[in-house]
């Protein structure tokens, strides 16, 4: 099973205008993918997009969707109905989109040009990596089901388990055991309506990867025990949900 990956960027190159008056769009262009840059400090470790990475994906024509905060719900373009475009140059790749006049477009507009969101995010799947000492180095990447998205809160990037297992591995860690207090006050939180902070994320993730070990484990030694495994299984579907909000 492919792991989807979320990374996040400043917003660079922005435009938006009206597009055409008559048929009710809004003409969008940014920056969603950055090469060659570092990424913030991921828990030891950081990552750079390398030159190239979206190459092959882009010329196999991915249908991607353009979004508001990864929401499917908030839907501006999408690449399948020729609304939305992704370039890629020797600094990255270029979002361009003619977005629906509908309000919350509309409203988007407005924001971006306040500055009051500045930043782009984009969801994807690693096809080809490596590391350079501490360095995540991303040399493909397969967008085709995938996302870009102007997002409110970017700082936050979205790794995998597996991403961060082999992080820890590069890096001679031994994985966090979660403190289930804090995670309990997460989770709290989060059911009372609060938006989950980056550190409270970064704790569901690893209570999601501490409970990924023990369902793998349990397999392993009862695998006849279908009602507890399904109970955490069930659990380790609501981290995974709470951590991508």
């Amino acid at each position: 099973m492919r792991t989807r990956e979320v990374r996040a960027f400043p917003l660079t190159d922005l435009q938006v205008r009206a597009a055409d008056e008559e048929a009710g769009t809004l003409a969008f262009r940014g920056r969603a993918i950055v090469y060659d840059s570092l990424s913030e400090d991921m828990g030891g470790w950081r990552e750079r997009i390398m030159p190239g990475a979206a190459t092959r994906t882009l010329g196999l024509n991915p249908d991607v969707r353009f979004l508001i905060n990864h929401d499917p719900n908030l839907l501006l373009a999408r690449t399948a109905a020729g609304t939305a475009s992704l370039v890629e140059d020797d600094a990255g790749v270029l979002v361009e989109a003619d977005m629906a006049s509908v309000s919350y477009a509309r409203d988007l507009a407005v924001s971006l040009e306040r500055g009051d969101i500045n930043q782009m995010s984009f969801g994807f799947w690693v096809t080809a990596d490596g590391w350079a000492g501490n360095t995540h180095e991303v040399f493909g990447i397969d967008l085709d089901g995938g996302d870009v998205s102007v997002v409110t809160y970017p700082a936050f990037a979205a790794t995998s388990a597996e991403l961060r297992s082999a992080a820890a591995r590069q890096l001679g860690q031994a994985p966090r055991e979660p403190d289930p207090e804090q995670i309990t006050r997460a989770l709290a939180e989060t059911r009372a309506g609060k938006v989950l902070s980056a550190t409270n994320r970064e704790l569901v993730q690893n209570a999601r990867d501490a409970l990924d070990e023990l369902l793998a484990a349990a397999d392993r030694s009862r695998p006849d025990d279908a009602y507890p495994l399904e109970r955490a299984r069930h659990k380790l579907r609501e981290y995974e949900l709470l951590a991508q909000l």
